[in-house]
């Protein structure tokens, strides 16, 4: 059984805090922009990560967001086909993200 996709984004004011966000979640999710993952994971999975994201951020001045994605008739991509943009190997991703 293959795990639910997860989007989660950052928009985060101190470098320091914002080194920290990138490399946990550059660790383990798939760089969609600069500050936007996608995750496989599993509601524990999900859970823990999130609960470790926020002790990271600064409630007062950071944002994070942690989002299902889902791939419905009619979603599609815009912008030059690029085998670097994302390497996957989950099928609900085929014709979506290239």
């Amino acid at each position: 059984m293959s795990k639910p996709l997860w989007l989660i984004g950052y928009d985060i004011t101190c470098p320091k805090r914002l080194r920290k966000m990138q490399r946990r979640c550059a660790s383990q999710g798939w760089a969609l922009q600069k500050s936007l993952f996608l995750f496989a994971l599993t509601v524990p999975e999900r859970q823990a990560l999130c609960r470790e994201l926020q002790r990271l951020i600064n409630p007062e001045e950071d944002r994070l967001l942690c989002l299902p994605f889902d791939t419905p008739p009619g979603s599609f991509h815009l912008g030059p086909r690029s085998d670097y943009l994302l390497i996957h190997s989950d099928p609900r991703l085929n014709d979506f993200v290239f």
